[in-house]
């Protein structure tokens, strides 16, 4: 890992939300994994994507610019889509590599969006919704639609997918239409990479997702718990320990406290080994 671009993340999340750069903050994770990347030439992509499609809606003569517009350029004429037949690479969680290959998940293919629309001064922001990130475009008359597929969705839409997601009893709440603040959409795109490479134990990986998240939001005693099972499959049982201790004295999170405890007593009752 380059020194320099865990600092320079480190500078982004220190900034009050609404400062943070979106799409530099994303390649910059991506970056960790491969120092290759050229994250000014990659912003400059994303300031081309944005040119290109202000030169075809000049030429159209439309008067101001439709959601429909914007969303074709970005699914049909560009070529972005979701990546269904290798959900799982994290490639798709790299936004450099969306950018390069027109392929990725829901919360890297609304980061597409969200660039151009900040390039573009239209409103555009993520959502929360349970388990597949959305966007809406506009504020108080505003558009969702499903990044993923480039498709508008209507309220009973967006109960089905809940649906397809949670199982057949799942309710929709208007708390799911929430805006993801940029610390919210680094979070998850970590989240998504983080649960990656613990599937395929990757400790290091997954430590450096969570370390991250650190940064970005100190305070999410939960990060630290996940820290510890690493410490843990890492075998470095002190640092687990210690990093335990510390949840149940900083933590007023009962089950927080009690997954930390629990771990805790795990440790204490392993044999030591004799060499």
């Amino acid at each position: 890992m380059d020194s320099d671009i865990r600092a320079r993340f480190t500078r982004l999340a220190r900034l009050p939300d609404d400062e943070i750069r979106l799409d530099e903050a994303a390649l910059l994770i991506a970056a960790e994994t491969d120092e290759r990347i050229e994250i000014p030439l990659y912003l400059t992509a994303l300031d081309q994507l944005a040119q290109s499609f202000q030169r075809k809606m000049a030429g159209s003569g439309s008067l101001g610019i439709s959601v429909n517009s914007l969303i074709e350029f970005i699914h049909t004429e560009e070529g972005f889509s979701g990546n269904v037949s290798n959900y799982y690479d994290p490639e798709n969680s790299y936004l450099n590599r969306v950018i390069d290959t027109r392929h990725g998940i829901p919360i890297t293919l609304a980061l597409i969006h969200i660039a151009l629309g900040y390039r573009l001064d239209i409103a555009v922001s993520g959502i929360n919704f349970p388990g597949h990130f959305l966007i809406r475009y506009g504020t108080d008359q505003h558009v969702i639609v499903d990044p993923f597929s480039g498709r508008i969705l209507s309220r009973p839409d967006c109960s089905t997918l809940l649906r397809q997601i949670a199982g057949p009893k799942a309710l929709l709440l208007d708390e799911y239409f929430d805006t993801a603040s940029n610390r919210d959409i680094l979070i998850r795109i970590l989240d998504n990479l983080k649960q990656i490479f613990w599937r395929r134990n990757a400790w290091d990986a997954s430590k450096a997702c969570i370390d991250r998240q650190l940064l970005l939001i100190p305070e999410r005693i939960e990060f630290n718990v996940q820290l510890g099972a690493v410490h843990e499959m890492q075998g470095n049982v002190a640092l687990a320990q210690h990093t335990y201790i510390n949840v149940l004295r900083s933590s007023e999170d009962e089950q927080l406290r009690a997954v930390a405890s629990k771990r805790l007593l795990a440790l204490e009752s392993k044999p030591t080994t004799i060499h």
